[in-house]
């Protein structure tokens, strides 16, 4: 009898870890075609991204001379602060790779 109980536990531990592995085989490989199917949408991220940054510093430099204004708190806009906040609109409706919507501009 006990022979019998031993051989019925042994094989319910067997049965148990042969479907275990299997789960985790399954998630593995569940996990692998993610890590592949996002793979193509991370690269496009990363060269947005690059874009991104050159446009970033190229705007910043005409930015610098409008904050470093002493009167800088008074909001009168000149033709040359409204054109560049649409080329930064512009700029960044340019930039491809992301989901968002574009920037409205005026």
């Amino acid at each position: 009898m006990l022979l019998g109980i031993g051989y019925g536990e042994l094989r319910y531990r067997n049965g148990w870890y042969g479907h275990a592995d299997h789960i985790n085989a399954l998630a593995a490989d569940k996990r692998a075609k993610a890590e592949k199917a996002i793979q193509p949408v991370e690269l496009k991220a990363a060269q947005a991204s690059a874009e991104g940054k050159v446009i970033y510093r190229t705007i910043t430099r005409d930015v610098v001379k409008y904050v470093q204004d002493p009167n800088r708190t008074v909001c009168f806009f000149d033709d040359e602060s409204v054109r560049l906040r649409q080329r930064a609109i512009d700029a960044a409706n340019t930039i491809s790779g992301f989901d968002a919507g574009s920037v409205q501009g005026k």
